[in-house]
C-alpha cells in the first residue's frame, strides 16, 4: 500500500513523524508533500518532498498512491492549485486535523460546520482539538523516541539549571482559546526566576527543529504549556528525553491520552500557569527530584508511547478505508451532556481563568469587540 501525505505547511513536523514511522515499522510506503516548507521561517523541519522545488517528484508520488492523507484544512486553489484534486481520481482520501476548527473558520459559522461535517473520513490528534471534531477518529501524535535526539542526556551543570520553553508564537495566554502557549505570561514567570539566580532560561524560537532537540537534551526542566489544558509535540519530545516536563492537561485531554495509551498515570508535572511558580522553585532546587521525575517520564514514553505500537492506529485507519468505511463519520458524543462535559465545561473554566488573569483594560477592549461582532450578527 502506498500513502501520500499532503500538507500546506510542515504542521510542526507531525506528518513527517507519521510518515517516517509508517516506513520504519509497517509495510506501507509513505511520502509527504509540503506546499510551503519554509512557512515558519527559521523554525524548519525535515521535509520529504517540497512542492515548490520537487513538483515532478510530488506528482509522481501522488500518481502512484493508493491513499491521499490530507493534513489540516486548506484551500487547494490557494496552494497546490485547483487541478490537483482532480488528479486524485478514485483514490481513497482521509483528512487529519491538528488544530481547533476555529483557526480557519474564525467567526464564520458556515465554514465551521463545513469543516466539522466534511464527509471525507477524518482523523484528529488525541490533544485539545479532539473535542471539536465529533466525527473524527482519534489518533496519536507520534514521536520517534528511539532516535538519538530523543534520548536522555545529562543536564548541563555549568551554572544554574536550564529551563527550556518553545512558545511557537507570542500570543497572550488569554488572547485565544487554543492557538497560544501563553508566551508573555510564562516568560515573565521564567525570567523572574532567572533574575533571582534560580535558573537559566532558554527560549526556543526561530530555531531549526534539529537544533531545538539538541538544546532541549541538556536542559534540566522543560515547560510545555500551562494555559489551555492541552499538550504539544514539544512536550512529548521532552518527556522522551527524560526531562521533568511542566504542563497542564485538562480532564478531557487526560481521558483521551489514557484511552489511547492504556496508561493510568500521566507523566507531565501537571500545574496551571497561575500555580506554577512554587512548583518550578521546588524542581529547580532539587536535582534528585528532577532526575526521578525525568527517569519516570522516559520510562512512561517507552512503555506507553512507543511509535512502533502507536503507528498501528494509522495502519488500521488505512485498512478500514477499504474494509470498514462505515466506521468513519460515526458521532463519538452519544448525548448532549457528554458533549457539554467535553467542550463547554472546560471552555467555561478557561474563561474564568481568563477573567482573573487579563488586565481590566484588555477585558474592556475584548468586551467592545464582542459587542461589535454582535451588532454584525457574528458569534
Amino acid at each position: 500500500m502506498r500513502v501520500v501525505h499532503i500538507s500546506n505547511t510542515p504542521v510542526a513536523g507531525s506528518p513527517g513523524n507519521i510518515v517516517a514511522a509508517l516506513n520504519r515499522h509497517t509495510d506501507i510506503e509513505a511520502r509527504h508533500v509540503v506546499f510551503d516548507a519554509s512557512a515558519y521561517g527559521a523554525r524548519t523541519f525535515a521535509v520529504d518532498i517540497d512542492w515548490r522545488t520537487q513538483r515532478d517528484e510530488a506528482l509522481a508520488a501522488i500518481d502512484a498512491a493508493d491513499i491521499i492523507h490530507l493534513h489540516q484544512h486548506f484551500s487547494f486553489d490557494a496552494t497546490f492549485g485547483a487541478d490537483l484534486p482532480r488528479r486524485f481520481g478514485a483514490r481513497k482520501l482521509i483528512r487529519q486535523y491538528h488544530s481547533a476548527p476555529a483557526l480557519w473558520a474564525k467567526h464564520d459559522p458556515d465554514l465551521l460546520t463545513r469543516i466539522i461535517a466534511d464527509p471525507v473520513p477524518q482523523l484528529v490528534i488525541a490533544q485539545g482539538p479532539e473535542r471539536y471534531y465529533p466525527l473524527a477518529r482519534v489518533v496519536p501524535n507520534l514521536v520517534p523516541i528511539h532516535d538519538a535526539r530523543y534520548l536522555p542526556e545529562p543536564e548541563d551543570d555549568d551554572g544554574p539549571p536550564i529551563v527550556v520553553y518553545a512558545p511557537s508564537g507570542s500570543r497572550s495566554a488569554w488572547k485565544t482559546r487554543w492557538e497560544t502557549k501563553g508566551a508573555p505570561q510564562t516568560l515573565a514567570l521564567l525570567r523572574r526566576l532567572e533574575r533571582r539566580g534560580l535558573c537559566r532560561v532558554r527560549t526556543i524560537v526561530n530555531t531549526p527543529h534539529d537544533a531545538c532537540l539538541r538544546l532541549k537534551q541538556r536542559a534540566a526542566l522543560a515547560v510545555d504549556e500551562c494555559v489551555t489544558g492541552n499538550y504539544h509535540l514539544s512536550g512529548l519530545e521532552s518527556l522522551s528525553q527524560g526531562k521533568a516536563t511542566i504542563g497542564h492537561l485538562d480532564a478531557r485531554v487526560q481521558a483521551q491520552l489514557r484511552a489511547m495509551t492504556g496508561a493510568v498515570e500521566l507523566p507531565w508535572v501537571d500545574v496551571r500557569l497561575e500555580e506554577a511558580e512554587p512548583v518550578l522553585r521546588m524542581l529547580l532546587a532539587d536535582k534528585r527530584l528532577r532526575d526521578e521525575i525525568g527517569l519516570a517520564s522516559r520510562r512512561w514514553m517507552e512503555t506507553h508511547y512507543d511509535e512502533r505500537t502507536l503507528v498501528g492506529h494509522y495502519e488500521r485507519a488505512y485498512l478500514d478505508l477499504y474494509e470498514a468505511p462505515g466506521t468513519f463519520g460515526v458521532p463519538r458524543f452519544r448525548t448532549h451532556a457528554e458533549q457539554w462535559r467535553a467542550v463547554a465545561l472546560h471552555d467555561h473554566a478557561w474563561r474564568e481563568r481568563r477573567r482573573v488573569g487579563m488586565p481590566w483594560w484588555h477585558q474592556a477592549a475584548d468586551a467592545l469587540k464582542r459587542f461589535v461582532r454582535g451588532t454584525q450578527g457574528l458569534p
